[in-house]
């Protein structure tokens, strides 16, 4: 009994030793958990929140992917365009089969330089005598301005050409603002061209004007050969002066004769007074009986 008491003791102790052991690695364990767990948490807690900013991502993604395809309505690639008979006339390899209505209005857009995109030809209408199952034919919507006709020979003819059938209202309204702006622009210049018309008009008139007038001054020598008279073949400037030279000679002699009249009437008195003189000088030297008897 002694000796079972003594192995139960060191039993007991080894046991006592032993749990000791398993109580102190249970901890370490237990802590390890512990401190895996709390740092599963808060990983998870992270991913839920970088999962919540994506997903508000995707969905303002979303919402940014509605409001650029809204008013877009639907769109066909055309296979082949091919000009038409006039500027600006479009034959589509599209038709009813594909969406297009008689007298509808689409969209068109012409692959762009670099084949990455497309860039933006103008709204076009459908010509309902000409539209069959899988081809149509599309006139500009617009007033097709001369510089239009000329740039739509340069348009880039050929496959892939996107048709669509909307465009949004804010793009549709710029359009028309443009439009609009155009065709201000292009009154304001008719109207500018027709006051230059009616300017060099006038200018022709007052230049022709002037031309017979400095005719009228100079001469004309394209009726040298005409029995007309002096001022008209030589212009009035050359008919004046000469006639103020021949006025000026003129005056010149009368003036000449007047001076000799003068002269002349001066001779005839001086003679006269001598005349007289000598007539009283004369008369003194006769007796007054002789001159009584007279």
């Amino acid at each position: 009994m002694r000796k079972f008491g003594i192995w139960l003791v060191i039993l007991v102790i080894l046991l006592a030793a032993g749990g000791m052991m398993l109580a102190s690695r249970l901890t370490v364990v237990r802590s390890s958990w512990q401190k895996k767990t709390a740092d599963g948490r808060a990983k998870v807690l992270d991913l839920r929140k970088k999962a919540a900013e994506a997903q508000k991502l995707v969905d303002n993604g979303r919402s940014d992917l509605q409001e650029a395809i809204h008013g877009w309505d639907w769109y066909r690639i055309s296979p082949q365009v091919t000009k038409g008979a006039r500027p600006g006339v479009l034959g589509v390899g599209l038709g009813t089969s594909h969406g297009l209505q008689p007298n509808s209005v689409v969209f068109v857009f012409q692959p762009s330089a670099d084949g990455a995109g497309t860039s933006f030809v103008g709204p076009f209408k459908v010509v309902a005598a000409q539209l069959q199952e899988a081809s149509a034919t599309l006139v500009p919507n617009w007033r097709l301005r001369p510089e239009e006709e000329q740039e739509s020979q340069t348009w880039r003819y050929g496959p892939n050409w996107r048709i669509r059938s909307n465009i949004p209202l804010q793009h549709k309204t710029q359009f028309s603002k443009f439009e609009m702006m155009i065709l201000t622009k292009d009154e304001l210049l008719a109207a500018q061209q027709q006051h230059l018309q009616l300017q060099q008009n006038a200018k022709s008139k007052a230049e022709e004007h002037l031309s017979l007038r400095m005719k009228e001054l100079k001469g004309d020598p394209d009726q040298a050969n005409q029995s007309l008279e002096k001022f008209l073949l030589e212009g009035y400037h050359k008919a004046v002066a000469d006639s103020e030279i021949a006025r000026n000679a003129v005056q010149a002699d009368v003036d000449e004769l007047r001076r000799q009249i003068k002269r002349t009437r001066d001779e005839i008195g001086r003679l006269t007074q001598d005349n007289e003189q000598l007539a009283e000088e004369g008369s003194s030297d006769v007796p007054k009986a002789a001159t009584s008897q007279k």
